[in-house]
């Protein structure tokens, strides 16, 4: 939650573990052959404003994240690949606590307490 000590940084990587947590058990919850649901870091500082204004130097262009959601989206060996986590055009593993069960049952709880859906 970063209740102490807020780096924006630190903040945007967590949001992009909570994301991946979630399509995890999204896709574990959905039938494949109808959804599938997979995750992907199209590049680390694509040349994008908000990289910019930052005052970061792009180090991945917007066409090359732009190939790796195409490759995700219309490969046709990826049509029925699910649950997974994609580094560019490559599966790979994200960290472990994404792997981790109990505590994606940790933010799922808290996700739906702090946005009022188990009231």
């Amino acid at each position: 939650m970063l209740k102490h000590d807020y780096q924006g940084y630190r903040a945007y990587g967590q949001s992009k573990v909570a994301q991946i947590m979630y399509m995890i058990d999204l896709a574990e919850s959905l039938d494949a052959r109808e959804i599938i649901a997979n995750s992907l870091h199209p590049g680390t500082h694509m040349d994008t404003t908000m990289v910019r204004q930052a005052s970061i130097t792009p180090s991945t262009s917007v066409g090359t994240g732009a190939a790796a959601v195409i490759a995700l989206t219309t490969g046709r060996d990826r049509a029925t690949i699910t649950g997974r986590y994609f580094d560019g055009q490559r599966e790979s593993r994200a960290i472990s606590q994404v792997y981790d069960a109990s505590a994606r049952y940790t933010l799922r709880a808290l996700s739906e307490d702090l946005t009022g859906l188990n009231r």
